[in-house]
């Protein structure tokens, strides 16, 4: 979050936002009351789901967050504290106290890791405060968040503001913290991982990027490289901001990063990554999902987080949003998209087939039979795969229900169901009633193909190998292989 001084709306925004929370006045949601949609938030850290839940923490009055079983329906919880701990206010006396920016959250052991920044506007005496707590849910009992400092701080005077955090666990076991705003450098340090601070007290860290028109940095690993996303340009001006996200990458954590014409970062380079697009403006601090509870999936679905300093269909407000984090053959990242509303192709990566509603003509009368006897029944829809052509029962109209999605044919209306009636799941076409057999989870996975999967009972969709790729479909529990995966395209 820049540190100049905000247009006047943009600040208001922001104040309510801040004062509203918990009161059910202004902006904020009422304290533990489940909201339909995306969170009004503001810099947003790691969305990090645990026990069931995903969790997200905000700038704001004592650092507010938000709980979700779906990533769809969240509740505010409260805040993390009622005032900023005396130790971390005294480095910023001008702070009001309460208000802290864009938090960062990670596991370390046991314990989760809560970075914040306290400023105050227009200035660059900074610093970032760590909170520890062995639990998320306010309900556990376990619940306690423990102050444990300042980590990092600018006086002003150097060549640095120390907020934004970001913080990641290397692959070697090392704790890293990248920081810095709109002055100077963008900074990395390493922290202890027994205590979460500064290895070496009282250290700027190393210079990875310009801060000139950057900050939001954050980093992640993915084979083989470190990977430094910062946000370039303006914030704070609701649609009229300019924040644009950029990467750059490097084999060591302290650089050099570069883009992809081998530009430094610490010479203003970086990739573009997200812009503004159709009705959101403005995307700003990328976080990596982390799901502490998907150890035994450590190859699965890859997602980000960032918040948009104004969504046109949300009234202008700073909204969070979850996307799919995909990858290039070269190894760079790109920005997924969800699925909105419409109508698709659904094409087996295995046999490049399309899966398409298909009933067999009904026999013929046997020659010689009155017109008295009784008709043959028409036969029963099923779902298979065949050639591409164009067919409307080769497409499909799939749309949102919640954190799921309905799959119904173009041509018959039928909803691809799964059965669980019979001894042993089956597929159907039937009419959509909204039952959880119809309904299905499309988890992108980096390389762009799909997983099918079932809400009522976890079984995904896949080709039958028993079929040799031809036309047999089954419903069964996911392996990551061509059986398992789908292409979903526009016609």
């Amino acid at each position: 979050m820049r540190r100049s001084v905000l247009l006047p709306f943009a600040l208001v925004l922001l104040l309510a936002s801040a004062t509203g929370q918990g009161t059910g006045r202004g902006f904020g949601p009422p304290i533990g009351v489940p909201v339909v949609g995306m969170p009004f938030v503001h810099d947003p850290s790691t969305v990090v789901r645990f026990h069931g839940e995903y969790y997200v923490f905000s700038t704001g009055r004592g650092a507010p967050f938000y709980s979700s079983p779906d990533a769809v329906t969240w509740t505010h919880e409260g805040s993390v504290f009622p005032q900023i701990p005396d130790a971390v206010h005294v480095a910023v006396p001008k702070n009001n106290g309460t208000n802290v920016w864009a938090p960062d959250i990670l596991r370390v052991g046991n314990l989760f890791y809560l970075y914040y920044a306290v400023s105050s506007w227009g200035s660059f005496q900074s610093a970032i405060g760590l909170m520890t707590n062995p639990a998320l849910d306010p309900k556990d009992p376990a619940y306690q968040w423990t102050d444990r400092g300042v980590v990092v701080s600018s006086d002003g005077a150097e060549d640095l503001n120390a907020i934004d955090p970001g913080a990641i666990l290397a692959p070697d076991g090392t704790l890293w913290l990248c920081y810095g705003s709109y002055h100077g450098s963008i900074r990395v340090t390493q922290l202890n991982p027994k205590t979460g601070l500064a290895l070496v007290p009282r250290t700027l860290g190393t210079a990875i990027a310009t801060a000139r028109e950057s900050e939001a940095s954050d980093i992640i690993f993915h084979e083989g490289y470190y990977y430094l996303f910062v946000n370039h340009n303006s914030c704070c001006k609701g649609k009229n901001s300019e924040y644009n996200i950029r990467v750059g990458r490097a084999r060591a954590i302290v650089g050099p990063y570069l883009d992809r014409h081998g530009e430094a970062m610490t010479n203003g380079g970086g990739s573009l990554f997200l812009a503004a697009h159709d009705h959101r403006i403005g995307p700003g601090h990328f976080g990596r999902v982390v799901d502490y509870d998907a150890a035994a999936e450590p190859d699965g679905p890859e997602r980000f987080s960032v918040h948009y300093e104004a969504d046109m269909t949300r009234g202008g407000r700073s909204v969070l949003d979850i996307r799919p984090l995909l990858w290039s053959c070269d190894g760079w990242p790109i920005a997924g998209d969800n699925l909105s509303a419409g109508t698709y192709q659904i094409v087996s990566r295995q046999s490049e087939n399309t899966l398409e509603e298909h009933r067999a003509s009904p026999l013929a009368n046997p020659a010689g039979q009155t017109a008295s006897a009784p008709a043959v029944p028409p036969a029963l829809p099923a779902l298979r795969l065949a050639h591409y052509l164009t067919l409307d029962t080769q497409q499909w109209t799939i749309a949102p229900v919640g954190a799921f999605y309905k799959i119904v044919n173009q041509a018959t209306g039928d909803a691809i169901t799964q059965s669980t009636a019979a001894a042993s799941p089956v597929l159907e076409l039937v009419p959509y009633t909204g039952a959880d057999g119809q309904l299905w989870g499309l988890d992108q996975f980096p390389d762009g193909s799909y997983r099918i999967r079932n809400k009522a009972t976890g079984l995904t969709l896949a080709t039958s190998a028993s079929a040799k790729g031809s036309d047999g479909l089954a419903i069964v529990p996911f392996v990551r292989d061509d059986l398992h995966l789908w292409y979903i395209a526009t016609p």
